[in-house]
């Protein structure tokens, strides 16, 4: 956009409708809807970034897909309320809202530590998780996301909290190196480093009974 244009009003039901926009240029639109406080840009926050918010959180509560479901929706609330916090030149949309589920995830398993106990909707399985997908082909998608998702859940305990994080974002929700640096406060190749690790240790990890079924 050239220098001294400002952007047309996007608000109202149609303002963030249009096809073939880039990413980027959608998030821009959605980010000034949230701001003159449309209601459809709400909608479609919750449809746009949902979904992988509730992988992530999903993943890194080992499976517990109602109280991930409950982290989201507090994670976008907080999002749409604070929209003019946003600051596109420090941050992608994306990574700023994994950034504010990442925190009401951390904040959830301190006080699951000081309680010392599991939540009995901990046992939902990995398979619900999966259930929650994006609204695409599940058979051709989910199930290489599914697969991943077992495998990250499998080293968990070998991983400490940051590398478990950091693998979850690249393999999961397949954010780039400089994304997941943004999200959990690292560089880019401080975040390299830590991948190449956490592959190092989920190589040289002892394989549980049911992957050596498989």
């Amino acid at each position: 956009m050239p220098h001294g244009r400002e952007p047309r009003s996007v608000a109202g039901d149609d303002a963030i409708a249009a096809l073939d926009v880039p990413a980027a240029e959608e998030d821009r639109l959605l980010v000034a809807a949230l701001r003159e406080g449309s209601a459809a840009a709400s909608s479609e926050l919750c449809r746009r970034y949902g979904p992988r918010l509730h992988r992530f959180a999903a993943a890194l509560l080992v499976g517990d897909g109602p109280l991930a479901e409950d982290i989201v929706i507090q994670a976008l609330a907080e999002g749409a309320r604070n929209i003019r916090r946003f600051n596109p030149r420090r941050s992608t949309l994306a990574a700023w809202l994994y950034g504010i589920a990442r925190r009401q995830v951390q904040l959830e398993l301190r006080r699951q530590r000081r309680r010392k106990s599991i939540p009995a909707s901990a046992q939902v399985t990995l398979e619900s998780v999966a259930g929650f997908a994006d609204d695409v082909d599940i058979e051709s998608d989910c199930t290489a996301r599914l697969e991943a998702r077992q495998k990250v859940v499998g080293i968990a305990k070998a991983l400490t909290d940051v590398e478990f994080e950091v693998l979850v974002l690249h393999c999961v929700d397949e954010l780039t190196a400089g994304e997941i640096g943004r999200i959990v406060g690292r560089s880019e190749r401080a975040i390299h480093s830590i991948l190449h690790r956490a592959r190092k240790k989920a190589r040289e990890r002892p394989m549980s009974d049911e992957e050596r079924a498989d």
